[in-house]
């Protein structure tokens, strides 16, 4: 008998374990719900204002920034300059 009452207990215990990842689900999305509310989003041209920036700096200087090195003939990143050195095979571009 005491059996029996271990097996109709289970059934209760499974479905209240449950219930409460439910519950804690909801709780979560609701805390991140409440905090997207309170802090403020970054204006989304934010990145426009950098690359602009950026390029005025590269025309202000009067040379563009290399897309391919020279050397070994790899793209460049955005960011690259003359005068520095290629990640990839280690030359320096001028």
């Amino acid at each position: 008998m005491n059996g029996n009452k271990k097996q109709s207990g289970d059934w209760k215990l499974i479905v209240g374990g449950i219930l409460l990842i439910i519950v804690l689900f909801a709780a979560i999305k609701f805390i991140f719900w409440g905090l997207e509310q309170v802090i403020p989003k970054a204006p989304p041209d934010v990145s426009q204002s950098v690359s602009a920036s950026r390029d005025v700096s590269a025309a202000q200087s009067g040379q563009e920034s290399p897309s391919f090195c020279v050397h070994c003939g790899k793209a460049l990143p955005e960011r690259f300059e003359w005068g520095q050195f290629c990640p990839y095979c280690g030359e320096k571009i001028e």
